[in-house]
Protein backbone atom coordinates (compact mmCIF):
# COMPACT_ATOMS: atom_id res chain seq x y z
CA UNK A 1 0.00 0.00 0.00
CA UNK A 2 1.24 3.12 -0.76
CA UNK A 3 0.01 6.75 0.71
CA UNK A 4 -0.21 9.27 -1.62
CA UNK A 5 -0.31 12.98 -0.90
CA UNK A 6 -1.45 15.80 -3.47
CA UNK A 7 -0.93 19.73 -3.09
CA UNK A 8 -4.08 21.35 -4.42
CA UNK A 9 -3.16 24.54 -6.57
CA UNK A 10 -1.11 24.04 -9.50
CA UNK A 11 -0.56 20.71 -8.95
CA UNK A 12 -4.07 18.62 -9.24
CA UNK A 13 -5.25 22.01 -10.50
CA UNK A 14 -4.02 23.35 -13.28
CA UNK A 15 -4.63 27.16 -14.41
CA UNK A 16 -8.12 26.09 -15.62
CA UNK A 17 -9.01 26.39 -11.94
CA UNK A 18 -10.64 22.82 -12.79
CA UNK A 19 -9.41 19.33 -12.12
CA UNK A 20 -9.91 17.14 -14.75
CA UNK A 21 -12.09 13.96 -15.46
CA UNK A 22 -8.68 12.30 -15.62
CA UNK A 23 -7.14 13.37 -12.94
CA UNK A 24 -10.25 12.87 -10.94
CA UNK A 25 -10.59 9.01 -12.32
CA UNK A 26 -7.32 8.59 -11.41
CA UNK A 27 -7.38 9.77 -7.90
CA UNK A 28 -10.44 7.57 -7.78
CA UNK A 29 -8.57 4.59 -9.16
CA UNK A 30 -5.78 4.96 -6.95
CA UNK A 31 -7.46 4.71 -3.93
CA UNK A 32 -9.88 1.26 -5.44
CA UNK A 33 -6.39 -0.43 -6.21
CA UNK A 34 -5.91 0.00 -2.25
CA UNK A 35 -3.59 2.88 -2.07
CA UNK A 36 -4.27 5.95 0.43
CA UNK A 37 -4.75 9.30 -1.00
CA UNK A 38 -4.35 12.58 0.70
CA UNK A 39 -4.95 16.37 -0.05
CA UNK A 40 -2.09 18.55 1.38
CA UNK A 41 -2.22 21.75 0.74
CA UNK A 42 -1.56 25.44 2.58
CA UNK A 43 -5.31 26.35 1.82
CA UNK A 44 -7.34 26.76 5.17
CA UNK A 45 -9.98 24.02 5.68
CA UNK A 46 -12.43 27.00 4.81
CA UNK A 47 -10.78 27.33 1.49
CA UNK A 48 -10.90 24.03 0.13
CA UNK A 49 -13.93 23.87 -1.93
CA UNK A 50 -16.58 20.77 -2.71
CA UNK A 51 -15.32 20.16 -5.72
CA UNK A 52 -12.11 19.27 -4.83
CA UNK A 53 -13.32 17.52 -1.71
CA UNK A 54 -15.67 15.55 -4.03
CA UNK A 55 -12.87 14.03 -5.99
CA UNK A 56 -12.61 11.36 -3.05
CA UNK A 57 -9.41 11.55 -0.54
CA UNK A 58 -8.79 9.30 2.63
CA UNK A 59 -7.30 12.30 4.58
CA UNK A 60 -6.67 16.12 4.28
CA UNK A 61 -3.73 18.11 5.23
CA UNK A 62 -4.64 21.51 5.54
CA UNK A 63 -3.00 24.99 6.55
CA UNK A 64 0.50 23.69 5.32
CA UNK A 65 0.52 20.89 7.69
CA UNK A 66 -1.56 22.73 11.08
CA UNK A 67 -4.62 20.38 10.58
CA UNK A 68 -4.83 16.85 9.76
CA UNK A 69 -8.34 15.31 8.70
CA UNK A 70 -8.92 11.41 8.36
CA UNK A 71 -12.11 10.23 7.28
CA UNK A 72 -13.56 13.24 8.24
CA UNK A 73 -12.34 13.40 12.33
CA UNK A 74 -9.22 16.18 12.61
CA UNK A 75 -6.15 14.51 14.47
CA UNK A 76 -4.20 17.00 15.10
CA UNK A 77 -4.64 20.75 15.22
CA UNK A 78 -1.65 23.54 15.83
CA UNK A 79 -2.35 27.10 16.09
CA UNK A 80 0.28 30.30 16.21
CA UNK A 81 1.81 31.57 19.19
CA UNK A 82 0.06 34.29 20.49
CA UNK A 83 2.89 36.49 21.32
CA UNK A 84 4.79 35.57 18.11
CA UNK A 85 1.75 36.34 15.83
CA UNK A 86 1.06 39.52 17.55
CA UNK A 87 4.60 40.85 16.54
CA UNK A 88 4.07 39.35 13.40
CA UNK A 89 1.09 41.48 12.50
CA UNK A 90 3.25 44.85 13.84
CA UNK A 91 6.28 44.12 11.84
CA UNK A 92 3.80 43.78 8.57
CA UNK A 93 1.91 46.40 9.51
CA UNK A 94 4.46 49.08 9.96
CA UNK A 95 6.23 47.59 6.46
CA UNK A 96 2.92 48.57 4.81
CA UNK A 97 3.12 44.36 3.81
CA UNK A 98 -0.42 43.40 2.88
CA UNK A 99 -1.85 39.98 5.26
CA UNK A 100 -4.11 37.39 5.59
CA UNK A 101 -4.55 35.81 8.95
CA UNK A 102 -5.62 31.91 8.43
CA UNK A 103 -8.07 30.36 11.31
CA UNK A 104 -9.81 26.86 10.83
CA UNK A 105 -12.96 28.84 9.80
CA UNK A 106 -12.38 32.23 8.39
CA UNK A 107 -9.88 34.70 7.01
CA UNK A 108 -9.48 37.76 8.10
CA UNK A 109 -7.47 40.78 5.37
CA UNK A 110 -5.68 43.88 5.95
CA UNK A 111 -6.47 46.75 4.59
CA UNK A 112 -3.15 46.81 2.53
CA UNK A 113 -4.32 42.84 1.17
CA UNK A 114 -7.84 43.43 0.24
CA UNK A 115 -6.23 47.07 -1.76
CA UNK A 116 -4.04 44.73 -3.70
CA UNK A 117 -7.17 42.28 -4.30
CA UNK A 118 -8.95 45.08 -6.18
CA UNK A 119 -6.20 46.59 -8.24
CA UNK A 120 -5.59 43.04 -9.80
CA UNK A 121 -6.63 41.38 -12.02
CA UNK A 122 -7.31 37.93 -12.45
CA UNK A 123 -5.54 37.23 -15.42
CA UNK A 124 -2.25 38.85 -14.01
CA UNK A 125 -2.08 35.74 -11.10
CA UNK A 126 -2.36 32.77 -13.69
CA UNK A 127 1.42 32.08 -13.40
CA UNK A 128 1.43 32.20 -9.49
CA UNK A 129 -1.46 29.37 -8.11
CA UNK A 130 -0.75 30.65 -4.76
CA UNK A 131 -1.85 33.59 -5.35
CA UNK A 132 -4.77 32.79 -7.57
CA UNK A 133 -6.72 31.13 -5.44
CA UNK A 134 -7.35 33.91 -3.16
CA UNK A 135 -9.10 35.38 -6.50
CA UNK A 136 -11.96 32.46 -6.00
CA UNK A 137 -15.32 33.90 -4.86
CA UNK A 138 -16.62 29.88 -3.94
CA UNK A 139 -16.50 29.35 -0.27
CA UNK A 140 -14.26 32.24 0.76
CA UNK A 141 -14.71 33.80 4.21
CA UNK A 142 -12.61 37.15 4.31
CA UNK A 143 -12.85 39.44 6.92
CA UNK A 144 -11.81 42.76 7.38
CA UNK A 145 -8.76 42.73 9.97
CA UNK A 146 -10.90 44.96 12.26
CA UNK A 147 -12.84 41.74 12.99
CA UNK A 148 -10.01 39.87 14.01
CA UNK A 149 -9.96 39.19 17.66
CA UNK A 150 -7.10 38.03 19.59
CA UNK A 151 -8.74 36.56 22.34
CA UNK A 152 -11.21 34.42 20.39
CA UNK A 153 -9.56 33.59 16.67
CA UNK A 154 -6.83 31.40 16.96
CA UNK A 155 -4.43 31.52 13.41
CA UNK A 156 -2.84 28.85 12.02
CA UNK A 157 -0.79 30.63 9.56
CA UNK A 158 -0.40 34.43 7.97
CA UNK A 159 -0.61 34.42 3.94
CA UNK A 160 1.56 38.14 2.93
CA UNK A 161 1.72 40.54 0.11
CA UNK A 162 3.65 43.12 -1.02
CA UNK A 163 4.19 45.61 -4.17
CA UNK A 164 7.69 46.78 -2.25
CA UNK A 165 9.99 43.71 -2.23
CA UNK A 166 12.47 44.92 0.53
CA UNK A 167 9.77 46.21 2.75
CA UNK A 168 9.19 42.48 3.45
CA UNK A 169 12.60 41.15 3.01
CA UNK A 170 13.35 43.51 5.73
CA UNK A 171 11.16 41.63 7.89
CA UNK A 172 12.61 38.21 6.71
CA UNK A 173 15.53 38.21 9.58
CA UNK A 174 13.01 38.68 12.62
CA UNK A 175 10.38 36.26 11.35
CA UNK A 176 12.56 33.24 10.38
CA UNK A 177 13.78 32.48 13.51
CA UNK A 178 10.08 31.31 14.59
CA UNK A 179 8.61 30.37 11.38
CA UNK A 180 9.47 29.12 8.19
CA UNK A 181 9.22 32.29 5.40
CA UNK A 182 7.58 30.71 2.37
CA UNK A 183 7.65 33.32 -1.17
CA UNK A 184 5.50 32.16 -3.54
CA UNK A 185 6.54 34.93 -6.74
CA UNK A 186 9.56 35.36 -8.85
CA UNK A 187 12.35 37.46 -8.81
CA UNK A 188 10.98 39.26 -12.11
CA UNK A 189 7.30 39.85 -10.30
CA UNK A 190 6.21 43.72 -9.35
CA UNK A 191 5.52 41.91 -6.20
CA UNK A 192 6.20 39.47 -3.65
CA UNK A 193 3.73 36.91 -1.80
CA UNK A 194 4.22 33.62 0.66
CA UNK A 195 3.35 32.86 3.42
CA UNK A 196 4.65 32.53 7.03
CA UNK A 197 3.86 29.19 9.29
CA UNK A 198 5.60 27.26 12.54
CA UNK A 199 8.67 25.99 12.28
CA UNK A 200 7.43 22.45 13.21
CA UNK A 201 4.17 22.33 11.38
CA UNK A 202 5.04 21.84 7.70
CA UNK A 203 3.37 19.52 5.08
CA UNK A 204 6.23 17.25 6.09
CA UNK A 205 5.40 17.35 9.49
CA UNK A 206 1.80 16.20 8.81
CA UNK A 207 3.30 13.47 6.61
CA UNK A 208 4.92 11.99 9.64
CA UNK A 209 1.88 12.47 11.77
CA UNK A 210 -0.40 10.37 9.62
CA UNK A 211 2.11 7.96 8.59
CA UNK A 212 2.21 7.15 12.41
CA UNK A 213 -1.38 7.59 12.62
CA UNK A 214 -1.44 4.31 10.29
CA UNK A 215 1.78 2.34 11.87
CA UNK A 216 2.62 2.72 8.42
CA UNK A 217 6.47 3.89 6.69
CA UNK A 218 7.85 6.35 5.08
CA UNK A 219 9.11 4.32 2.32
CA UNK A 220 5.58 4.04 0.70
CA UNK A 221 5.02 7.78 0.99
CA UNK A 222 4.78 9.82 -2.85
CA UNK A 223 4.18 13.08 -2.70
CA UNK A 224 2.75 15.49 -5.61
CA UNK A 225 3.62 19.90 -5.41
CA UNK A 226 4.37 22.39 -7.45
CA UNK A 227 5.32 25.38 -5.35
CA UNK A 228 8.14 26.51 -2.28
CA UNK A 229 5.90 25.39 0.23
CA UNK A 230 5.45 21.94 -0.84
CA UNK A 231 9.43 21.84 -0.13
CA UNK A 232 9.98 19.65 2.93
CA UNK A 233 7.08 17.37 1.83
CA UNK A 234 8.72 16.50 -1.56
CA UNK A 235 12.04 16.32 0.33
CA UNK A 236 10.46 14.03 3.02
CA UNK A 237 8.47 11.77 1.37
CA UNK A 238 10.11 8.39 -0.44
CA UNK A 239 9.22 9.83 -3.89
CA UNK A 240 8.82 13.24 -4.24
CA UNK A 241 7.19 14.31 -7.40
CA UNK A 242 7.25 17.44 -8.69
CA UNK A 243 5.52 19.69 -12.09
CA UNK A 244 7.94 19.97 -14.43
CA UNK A 245 7.92 23.68 -14.83
CA UNK A 246 8.57 24.24 -11.09
CA UNK A 247 11.58 26.45 -9.72
CA UNK A 248 14.69 25.05 -9.86
CA UNK A 249 15.10 24.11 -6.25
CA UNK A 250 12.58 21.91 -5.77
CA UNK A 251 13.30 20.17 -9.71
CA UNK A 252 16.79 19.40 -7.92
CA UNK A 253 14.92 17.00 -4.85
CA UNK A 254 12.65 15.65 -7.68
CA UNK A 255 12.42 11.76 -7.37
CA UNK A 256 10.38 12.66 -10.91
CA UNK A 257 8.24 15.35 -12.63
CA UNK A 258 4.75 15.32 -13.80
CA UNK A 259 3.44 17.38 -16.52
CA UNK A 260 0.63 20.26 -16.55
CA UNK A 261 -2.31 19.04 -14.30
CA UNK A 262 -4.53 20.65 -17.37
CA UNK A 263 -2.95 18.36 -19.48
CA UNK A 264 -3.72 15.32 -17.15
CA UNK A 265 -0.41 15.05 -15.37
CA UNK A 266 -1.74 13.50 -12.21
CA UNK A 267 -3.03 10.57 -14.00
CA UNK A 268 -0.45 10.43 -16.50
CA UNK A 269 2.01 10.48 -13.50
CA UNK A 270 0.48 7.75 -11.07
CA UNK A 271 -0.22 5.06 -14.56
CA UNK A 272 3.83 5.68 -14.68
CA UNK A 273 4.27 4.83 -11.13
CA UNK A 274 2.19 1.94 -11.46
CA UNK A 275 -0.22 2.41 -9.17
CA UNK A 276 -2.99 2.78 -11.45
Amino acid sequence: MKYVFFDIDGTIRGKSREITKRNKEAIRKLRENGHKAFLCTGRAPVSITQDILDVGFDGVISAAGSFIQIDGKYIYENFLDSKLLQQAIVLFSNAQVGFTLETKDELFQSGYAREYMERRQIKDTQANPELARFFEKRNQAFKPITEYDPGRDKVTKIVFIAYDKYALLDTVPHLSKDFNVVVFSKPEDDFINGEIISKNCTKADAIERVIDYYHANMEDTIAFGDSMNDYQMLEKANQGIVFEGAKEKLLDIAYDTFKDPDQDGIALSLEKLGLI
